[in-house]
């Protein structure tokens, strides 16, 4: 009955550390690949002369290879603020994107580890009285069929009834350890958990980034070919941002992201998505919907961004009207996740071409 109750409360224990091990990130690109990525890394990093250190080189790769748009854009986003960034500016940047994870995980290690030799040791302690318990079952099984005395089959008796309570109190400590256990992987599993969904959101805006939005489109493919619906996908980019950027400053740029993330959020509803897709563009996608009706949802984005009047309220500066190109584009069957973006992101060019502060389709 322990070893049942034990090995099933351990199978909670391979399924947390199951989960744990799928969600590290690991590198499969082949030699030939990998080898043009280490060229590629460190020409970039020559090129705005960022020492090739183990972390910029990590980020480095990460940019060129094309896996983190996001970091990419951060990247840009710090060599346009200083051309050479400090390194105090790089180890900010590899902190945010790596470092909280990789923390986390090593503190996951070291726990599981702990938890895996206290359970190691509490089967240690319970095997040795469960060797100990059934060498005395044997030998009251002998006695029985023997002839002995009553007197020693009351002793023998009494000293198994000693060992059968001492295994049900040894039992009972097993099954308490083991809750135990069972709820501090839970709160490690909650924590991990949160860690991922954090990993997901944009730190600036406070809405989902690029690396969610890759997710979800992916899903949203798979979805709509089982179930033969469509839907369709919204790239927004803030019309002339750079300039505003130079103008103002960043810091205003930022305060525009998240006020353009917020107005984005209050046009959209039920089971829309909404992510930073990088820089100063966004990306909405709109499940069930067809391209009509994602123009409506579209022009209505643009006339709520366009009506605004940005003001700081803490000095009382009015930095004027702000407007938003859209690329409208609806899924087909046989898009792969590149072709969509691709196609919406034409539809965005072509509504820049003609004049912006408008919506395109294709």
């Amino acid at each position: 009955m322990i070893i049942l109750v034990t090995f099933d409360k351990i199978t909670i224990i391979n399924k947390w550390v199951y989960f744990f091990m799928t969600n590290i990130t690991v590198y499969s690109d082949d030699v030939r690949q990998s080898s043009e990525f280490l060229r590629l890394a460190i020409s970039m990093l020559a090129k705005y002369r960022i020492p090739v250190d183990p972390h910029n080189y990590q980020m480095g790769y990460e940019c060129v290879s094309g896996k983190n748009q996001a970091l990419m854009d951060d990247l840009t986003h710090l060599i346009e603020k200083s051309r050479t960034p400090s390194q105090e500016q790089l180890e900010s940047l590899y902190k945010s994107y790596f470092m909280q994870d990789e923390a986390f995980f090593e503190i996951m290690r070291q726990e599981i580890r702990k938890i895996i030799i206290e359970v190691l040791h509490g089967f240690g302690h319970s095997g040795e009285q469960l060797s100990s318990y059934s060498q005395t079952l044997n030998q009251f099984v002998d006695i029985l069929d023997s002839r002995n005395s009553s007197t020693e089959m009351l002793e023998e008796t009494h000293k198994v009834l000693d060992e059968t309570r001492s295994m049900e109190r040894i039992h009972k400590q097993l099954e308490n350890q083991m809750s135990g256990v069972i709820s501090e992987i839970n709160s490690l599993r909650k924590e991990l958990e949160q860690v991922k969904e954090e990993s997901k959101l944009d730190t600036l805006t406070g809405i989902s980034n690029r690396r969610a939005f890759d997710v979800t489109l992916e899903q949203m493919i798979f979805h709509a070919r089982k179930n033969a619906k469509s839907f369709c996908l919204l790239l927004l980019d803030i019309d002339f941002f750079k300039k505003f950027n130079d103008e103002y400053g960043h810091l205003v740029g930022d305060k525009v992201l998240r006020y353009v993330a917020a107005s984005l959020k209050r046009n959209i509803k039920g089971n829309d998505f909404l992510a930073r897709f990088g820089g100063e563009e966004f990306v909405i996608i709109l499940p069930a919907t067809k391209v009509s009706g994602a123009m409506v949802v579209a022009e209505q984005i643009c006339d709520a961004i366009s009506s605004g009047n940005l003001t700081d309220k803490e000095n009382n500066t009015s930095y004027g009207k702000l407007t938003i190109s859209i690329g409208v584009t609806q899924f087909r069957a046989s898009d792969l996740s590149d072709d969509i973006v691709h196609r919406a992101d034409r539809a965005l060019y072509l509504a820049k071409d003609r004049g912006r502060n408008r919506v395109e389709k294709l």
